[in-house]
């Protein structure tokens, strides 16, 4: 069986890449700089080399692929049209998976099918869920709520400070996932051959958090302070770092509608509930962020002290 991912060292795809590392599957990369993957996979995975926006490159990697993993790279803080950047890359793989006539794909999505509007990115996974469904192909668009590895770009401020901060209320519920288990519900399907048709699979998490629920639960674990503080002019903030002030605007339109509930769209059962605590990702993932940086801050202080 070949499998093709698209994002080998994204934060789900580098995931479900290294569990096909075994002798029953054949899997093929695209990557755009081979040189970034681990040597464990340039040695048992095939690499084709390009972008997934590229019909030339698709159509090399799609030929004799069985079940492909779509994921469109984050944008850059740079994009102008952010919805046009996830259209781009859904037009370009819905010809090359139509011609290659590629049997199934897994696409990584989001929540809020149907009820968000203005959304930034969350609007461009939809765009592209439209686009890809007319390939021809069996889908399964996995509507995914907050990734608990968003948190990591917060981890600075939460050592530095213990501020934890985003531009909405803290008391709105969010379904939050591990990486980890959205990339076992992509595995299971890849590995598949029993599913047609299209459909949306909701991927939740445990249970909902707030951001004041969650900087709790970091405080506990990370056992020094941390609390949730709503930021308020995000968007010259993040202009202040060098993003372009559209890219910030789709930003703020994205927490504008997780704040008036777009999440809700995907309803929570059995099946769409994973495992993965926000507790148990804290442990594994923030806390050893978090050491680390408190390790160069005070090698960082020695120095300065023996100078």
């Amino acid at each position: 069986m070949t499998i093709l991912i698209t994002t080998p060292t994204g934060k789900i795809g580098r995931k479900v890449l290294r569990e096909l590392l075994a002798p029953e599957f054949s899997v093929r990369v695209i990557a755009g700089d081979p040189a970034r993957l681990p040597d464990e996979i340039l040695a048992q995975a095939e690499v084709v080399r390009g972008s997934t926006d590229d019909l030339a490159t698709l159509r090399i990697a799609l030929e004799g692929v069985e079940a492909l993993f779509w994921c469109v790279p984050t944008e850059s803080m740079q994009e102008t049209n952010v919805r046009g950047h996830y259209e781009r890359f859904a037009r370009a793989g819905c010809r090359a998976i139509r011609e290659a006539g590629t049997p199934r794909v897994v696409t990584m999505s989001a929540g809020g099918k149907g009820l968000a509007r203005n959304a930034g990115p969350i609007s461009g996974l939809h765009a592209m869920e439209d686009i890809l469904n007319d390939s021809g192909a069996a889908i399964r668009q996995l509507r995914c709520g907050w990734v608990m590895e968003n948190f990591l770009c917060q981890a600075r401020p939460i050592h530095e400070r213990g501020i934890l901060s985003y531009p909405m209320p803290g008391h709105i519920p969010l379904p939050m996932a591990a990486a980890s288990d959205i990339a076992d519900v992509a595995l299971k399907l890849l590995v598949r051959g029993d599913w047609n048709g299209i459909e949306g699979v909701a991927v939740h998490g445990p249970r909902d958090l707030s951001f004041d629920q969650a900087a709790a639960v970091m405080e506990r674990i990370l056992q020094r302070p941390v609390r949730y503080k709503e930021a308020f002019h995000y968007d010259q903030t993040l202009v202040g770092f060098g993003a372009n002030a559209e890219y910030a605007r789709n930003l703020i339109g994205m927490f504008a509608e997780l704040t008036q509930g777009i999440c809700r769209a995907e309803p929570r059962t059995a099946e769409s509930t994973t495992p993965t605590t926000l507790a148990a990702w804290t442990e594994s993932n923030l806390l050893p962020l978090i050491e680390s940086l408190s390790s160069r801050t005070e090698a960082a202080s020695l120095s300065l002290c023996n100078a």
